[in-house]
C-alpha cells in the first residue's frame, strides 16, 4: 500500500525531483500511519493482499469474460425466444460475507441472472431462461473467490 500511495503521489506531482520525492515519502508515511491506526492495517495484511492480487485480477478478468459471453447469449434469447424465468437456490462454500457478496454481485452482473436473496450459505437466483440456471451448479466465480479467500485467510 505504501508503494501505491507513493506512486500515486508521484503521478499526480508529475516531476521527479529530490523535493517531490521527499514530500511524497513524508505524505506516504503519514498516510500509512493513519491506515495502520484507523484501519487496523499491518504489513502481514498487506503481504497477504499482494499475494492474492494476481488471483483478484484473474477473478476480475473472469467476471468480464463471463459478462461478455452472457450478453451474447442474451441477445439470442431476446430476439429468438420467449421468456420463462426460473428461480434457483444455490449453496456456496465461501466463508466470508465479502466473498459471498462478490459472488452475488458477479451473478447479478451476468445478464439474464439476478441474485434476489442471500441468507447464510444460500443464494437465491432468478434466471431469465432455464438453461441459464444450469451453470449455477458449477460457478467459476466461486472457484476463483475460494482461491482468493485461501490466499487472504489461509
Amino acid at each position: 500500500m505504501a508503494l501505491t500511495f507513493f506512486l500515486f503521489w508521484m503521478i499526480l506531482e508529475g516531476k521527479w525531483t529530490l523535493e517531490t520525492v521527499a514530500v511524497g515519502a513524508a505524505i506516504t508515511a503519514a498516510a500509512m500511519a493513519f491506515a495502520w491506526k484507523a484501519c487496523d492495517w499491518s504489513f502481514q495484511k498487506e503481504w497477504k493482499l499482494y499475494r492474492a492480487s494476481f488471483r483478484i485480477i484473474g477473478y476480475c478478468l473472469t467476471v468480464i469474460s463471463e459478462i461478455v459471453k452472457a450478453n451474447l447469449k442474451m441477445c439470442g434469447i431476446v430476439y429468438w425466444s420467449t421468456s420463462d424465468g426460473v428461480v434457483r437456490t444455490i449453496h456456496t462454500n465461501l466463508q466470508t460475507r465479502l466473498a459471498k457478496m462478490a459472488l452475488a454481485n458477479a451473478i447479478t452482473l451476468t445478464p439474464g441472472t439476478i441474485t434476489v436473496a442471500m441468507e447464510g450459505d444460500e443464494l437465491t437466483v432468478h434466471c431469465l431462461r432455464p438453461e441459464l440456471a444450469e451453470g449455477l451448479d458449477d460457478l467459476i466465480f466461486e472457484k476463483k473467490l475460494l482461491k482468493i479467500e485461501e490466499a487472504l485467510h489461509g
